[in-house]
């Protein structure tokens, strides 16, 4: 009685050699951090370490403590795109690794 890793998504489980009455167990691991960039209103470069389900919210109080922008002014784009739910998470953007997110102010109407 073994142990084996099925690893290869593409074989069918009888490959593996399991029979009925074999025991299955499944691990299921989180996606690592990684590291993106951060272009600040003055366009300079930051890292920063985030993981897939870091929220945006919880990104732009890093921000706010980092380059000082108040988390009410800061706008973040990645791609084209506004990451304008703060309960959305990097996942939900597809923010990939080594990317750059660009920070913007809001303008004020007068």
């Amino acid at each position: 009685c073994g142990t084996k890793t099925l690893s290869d998504d593409s074989k069918p489980v009888s490959w593996y050699g399991l029979q009925s009455g074999s025991q299955v167990s499944l691990l299921i691991t989180k996606p690592p951090p990684f590291q993106v960039s951060l272009t600040n209103l003055q366009g300079k470069k930051s890292t920063y370490d985030i993981k897939p389900d870091e929220t945006v919210r919880n990104f732009k109080k890093r921000v706010q403590s980092r380059e000082g922008v108040p988390v009410s002014q800061q706008r973040l784009i990645y791609e084209g795109t506004t990451l304008a739910e703060d309960e959305k998470t990097f996942s939900d953007y597809n923010v990939e690794a080594l990317g750059t997110i660009n920070l913007t102010g809001y303008l004020r109407g007068g």
